[in-house]
């Protein structure tokens, strides 16, 4: 096999396996998207950009202090998702949602506009908070219709990357097979001593 269908292969698994990944965690986890990303500073301290969330289902009704992640309505950009913190449930679990970040955030996403969330707008409830993953976490998902163009870039770069680290990895490995058999050659080509030997004196 050829560097270029061995390159093709381990792509193919690492794809198929990042796909069981993904389709074990809905399972799991029971939520229709299992992984989110925090774009922006409005949950500082607690989140920071770049932290991978990991989402569970949010169950019948999110409760006062659960991080959520929903769809955004006008005006916040919609389809757009937002990750904040419930702060108030009404009637027929309409939620109230702000980011942590009084500066960014000083009054609820429903003062700026945003209608209340109800139980069809969100994504999931945030589980597991992984910090500064890095470039990956902000190309799981395009977080609205307007930003597929940046997301496209992003994964151009990550994709990039991987073929750099993949081509660098191949070429160390070659490096330090190519030393290995030079060692080997050096090796069996110094003369050896002739073993002595020896007599018990009788």
């Amino acid at each position: 096999m050829g560097e270029t269908e061995k390159w093709v292969q381990d792509i193919f698994v690492f794809a198929v396996i990042l796909f069981a990944v993904f389709l074990a965690a809905k399972y799991i986890l029971r939520v229709s998207w299992p992984f989110a990303v925090v774009s922006s500073w409005s949950m500082m301290p607690d989140l920071r950009v770049g932290d991978f969330v990991v989402l569970t289902g949010a169950g019948s009704c999110p409760h006062v202090g659960d991080i959520i992640v929903y769809v955004a309505s006008p005006p916040f950009p919609p389809g757009e998702w937002i990750i904040h913190r419930v702060i108030a449930v009404g009637p027929g679990c309409s939620l109230a949602t702000k980011g942590d970040n009084s500066i960014t955030n000083p009054i609820s996403d429903q003062q700026y506009g945003e209608p209340p969330v109800t139980p069809g707008d969100i994504i999931g409830k945030a589980m597991l908070v992984v910090p500064y993953i890095g470039v990956f976490p902000l190309i799981v998902r395009p977080q609205s219709a307007a930003g597929v163009g940046l997301w496209l870039m992003r994964l151009g770069i990550f994709l990039m990357l991987i073929a750099a680290y993949y081509a660098a990895f191949k070429w160390l490995n070659a490096a330090s097979n190519a030393a290995s058999s030079v060692a080997g050659i050096d090796s069996k080509s110094v003369p050896r001593s002739p073993r002595a030997s020896a007599r018990r004196p009788s």
